[in-house]
C-alpha cells in the first residue's frame, strides 16, 4: 500500500516513498517482482536508484532459461513460425488454424474451388514407380504400395534379383511420397 500525505499549500495528495522511514515524495516507480510486473513500489530518486542497482530479473534462473528468455524476447514472447515452409500448401491442406475466424470467407471460397497442387518431378517419378498417376492420394499410394510389396517381396520371388531391385525402388518411392506432403485424400 502506498502512503499518501497532503501537501498543505496545494492540497493535492502526493505519494510518499515506500522505503521504510523515508518521507520524501515517491515519484519513481519500480516493479515489486519479476512475476508481478504490474504492481509497483514508489520511491524517491535516491531509493529507486538503490533498488534498481539491486534488481536482477534473472535471479534464480539457469543459463538455459536466460537464453530461452532472451531468444523469445526478440518476438515479444509471441509464437512464431518458420518462413517459406509450404505456407500456401498448408493453407490449402487446412493445416492453418484460424482461431479468430478472420479468413472464414476465404476458406469457404478456397474449399469450393480448391486449386490442385502439381506434384514435383520427383513425386511424379515416384508415383510412376508405383504405377500411379498425379491424382493419387496418400490412401491410394498406401494401397498400391501394399499390393506391390506382396508381389515383389524377395521371399515371394525365390531370390529373383530383378524382383529384389524393383522391391527396393518401390520402398524408396513410397518413403519419398509418404514424407512429401501429398493430400490425404
Amino acid at each position: 500500500m502506498s502512503k499518501t500525505r497532503v501537501d498543505e499549500p496545494s492540497g493535492r495528495p502526493e505519494r510518499v516513498c515506500d522505503f521504510a522511514a523515508c518521507e520524501e515524495a515517491g515519484d519513481h516507480r519500480a516493479p515489486k517482482s519479476k512475476t508481478n510486473l504490474d504492481q509497483y513500489y514508489w520511491f524517491c530518486l535516491e531509493h529507486v536508484a538503490a533498488y534498481n542497482r539491486s534488481w536482477d530479473y534473472f535471479t534464480g534462473m539457469g543459463q538455459d532459461e536466460i537464453e530461452k528468455f532472451r531468444d523469445e524476447a526478440v518476438t515479444g514472447h509471441r509464437p512464431t513460425w518458420k518462413l517459406g515452409e509450404r505456407g500456401y500448401a498448408a493453407w490449402i491442406e487446412g493445416r492453418v488454424r484460424d482461431h479468430h475466424g478472420l479468413f472464414e470467407d476465404l476458406d469457404s471460397q478456397t474449399k469450393a474451388g480448391k486449386p490442385k497442387l502439381r506434384p514435383t518431378r520427383q513425386q511424379r517419378q515416384d508415383l510412376a514407380q508405383l504405377d500411379l498417376d498425379e491424382t493419387a492420394t496418400l490412401q491410394d499410394i498406401k494401397m498400391r504400395y501394399k499390393q506391390l510389396v506382396k508381389r515383389f517381396h524377395p521371399d515371394a520371388n525365390g531370390g529373383d534379383k530383378k524382383a529384389e531391385e524393383r522391391f527396393k525402388s518401390i520402398n524408396e518411392a513410397y518413403t519419398n511420397l509418404k514424407s512429401s506432403g501429398l493430400p490425404q485424400g
